[in-house]
C-alpha cells in the first residue's frame, strides 16, 4: 500500500496544477505531446478567442517553448533541418498575429523556460532574428539563469568544445540586432532604463562568463568569437581559472589565439613564455584589477619607460592577489552558489 501511494499523490498533484491552467494551455500541452504536435499548435492558436490568447497572455504562457523543445530533439552536430526552420518561422509569426506576448514563457520539466533562450540553445538563428523583431528582451533571464547569449554558446549536439555553425549565425545576429555590448557603462545605463533590453558580454550565469565557460569547455572558436567582439577575463574568472587549477588550460588557449594555431598543435616553450607578458594584441586576457594595480605603480618614481620594461614584464595576471582578495572572491563565490541554490 505505502508503494503504490506515490503514483496517487503525483496523479494529485499533477491534477492540481492542471486545474489553474486555461483550455487553451492544456489543449497546446497535450498537442505537443501528440505527433505532428507543432502543427496542432498552430491551428489551435490560429481558431482561439480573443479572450483565450488574452488568457494566455495573464498566465505569461507560451506553447513557443513545448515546441521549440520538441523540435530541438532532433538537432545535430550540423545544425537544424529547413523544415524545422520553417515550421518554428511560421509558428512564431503566426503567435505574433494573435499577439501572443513573446517575452512569456512556460515551464518543461522542472525548470521555467522563455522561447529567445531555448532558440538560441537549439541554434534557430532565424527564429532568434524574428523574436527579437517582435521586441523578444534578451537579457530576462530563464530557471537556470541563463539569458540568450549564455544559451547561444552551449553546443546541445556532440562536444562543447565546438562551436556549431548555427550557434555562431545566433551569436552574430545578437551583435547584428545590438542585443549585447561590451560596454559595461551602456548596459548599466540601459538596465536601469529598461531592464532586460540588453545583455552584457560579461554577464555572469551561476557565478561564470561566457569567456570562464569557454574555458572550461577548452571551446577556442567560442574564446576567439567573444575576445573578437570586446570581451574580457574579468577579475572573477580569473579568480576561478587560478582556484579550480585551470591556469595552464586558459594560458594555452591564450597562446592559441595570439599564433592562430588550434589546442591540438604542441605548445611550444617560447609561445607560452610570450603570452606570461603583457602585450596590446593580449590585453583582454589580463584582469582588469591588474591594470589599474600596474597604473597605480607607475607613480613609484621609476622613469615610466624603466618601468614599463623592467618592472610589468616580471607582474604575473595574478601578482596583486592578496590574501583578503581571495577570501572576499570566496565569500561572493559562496554566496551566489547559494543564492542560485
Amino acid at each position: 500500500m505505502v508503494l503504490n501511494s506515490y503514483p496517487r499523490r503525483k496523479r494529485r498533484r499533477d491534477n492540481a496544477r492542471d486545474r489553474d491552467k486555461t483550455q487553451l494551455q492544456l489543449k497546446c500541452e497535450r498537442a505537443i505531446e501528440a505527433p505532428g504536435g507543432v502543427s496542432k499548435v498552430l491551428h489551435l492558436i490560429e481558431n482561439a478567442s480573443e479572450a483565450e490568447i488574452s488568457a494566455l497572455n495573464e498566465d505569461q504562457y507560451t506553447p513557443l517553448v513545448g515546441c521549440i523543445f520538441r523540435l530541438g530533439k532532433n538537432t545535430t552536430r550540423k545544425g537544424n533541418s529547413l523544415q524545422s526552420q520553417q515550421q518554428l518561422d511560421e509558428l512564431i509569426l503566426s503567435l505574433h498575429r494573435r499577439k501572443l506576448s513573446v517575452n512569456s514563457g512556460a515551464q518543461f520539466g522542472a525548470r521555467f523556460h522563455r522561447p529567445l533562450i531555448v532558440a538560441a540553445y537549439y541554434g534557430y538563428y532565424s527564429a532568434v532574428r524574428l523574436l527579437l523583431q517582435q521586441g523578444s528582451l534578451p537579457d530576462l533571464r530563464d530557471g537556470e539563469d541563463r539569458n540568450v547569449l549564455h544559451a547561444a554558446f552551449h553546443n546541445p549536439a556532440g562536444s562543447s568544445s565546438v562551436l556549431r555553425e548555427c550557434d555562431r549565425k545566433v551569436a552574430e545576429i545578437l551583435w547584428d540586432m545590438n542585443a549585447v555590448t561590451s560596454d559595461l557603462k551602456k548596459w548599466r545605463i540601459v538596465k536601469d532604463e529598461c531592464p532586460g533590453r540588453l545583455c552584457y558580454i560579461g554577464s555572469l550565469r551561476h557565478n561564470e562568463s561566457v569567456i570562464y565557460s569557454s574555458i572550461e569547455d577548452k571551446c577556442l572558436s567560442t574564446m576567439k568569437f567573444i575576445v573578437e567582439k570586446g570581451g574580457i577575463i574579468t577579475d572573477k574568472d580569473f579568480f576561478r581559472v587560478t582556484r579550480y587549477k585551470k591556469l595552464k588550460r586558459f594560458l594555452s588557449m591564450v597562446a592559441c589565439l595570439e599564433s592562430n594555431t588550434s589546442l591540438n598543435t604542441p605548445s611550444h616553450a617560447k609561445a607560452l613564455q610570450r603570452i606570461k607578458l603583457w602585450n596590446k594584441s593580449i590585453d583582454w586576457s589580463f584582469p582588469p584589477t591588474w591594470k589599474v594595480a600596474v597604473n597605480l605603480c607607475q607613480n613609484c618614481g621609476l622613469p615610466p619607460d624603466i618601468f614599463r620594461e623592467n618592472v610589468v614584464p616580471f607582474l604575473s595576471r595574478d601578482w596583486f592577489f592578496t590574501e583578503e582578495h581571495h577570501r572576499r572572491l570566496t565569500e561572493e563565490e559562496r554566496l551566489s552558489r547559494w543564492l542560485a541554490s
